[in-house]
């Protein structure tokens, strides 16, 4: 069963990566760095569905001109 970012209030990290398709290492990076928010369950790293979102959305955009072939 698929599970949609807006139908889970947090995700592991490993469910982030699935989620996303952003990497285990660029997700532990980006929660190093301030970018992505995260909480501690125990020792269960958990990612709020809103912040994972809001993670994605502050994502820089594609330049058209870049995605041109040459």
């Amino acid at each position: 069963m698929h599970t949609s970012l807006e139908q889970k209030i947090s995700f592991t990290i490993e469910q982030a990566v699935k989620a996303t398709g952003i990497g285990r290492t660029a997700i532990f990076a980006a929660i190093k760095s301030g970018r992505l928010v995260a909480r501690k369950n125990g020792r269960r790293t958990l990612i709020a569905s809103s912040d994972l979102q809001q993670f994605i959305s502050n994502l820089p955009t594609v330049d058209r001109e870049s995605m041109k072939k040459n």
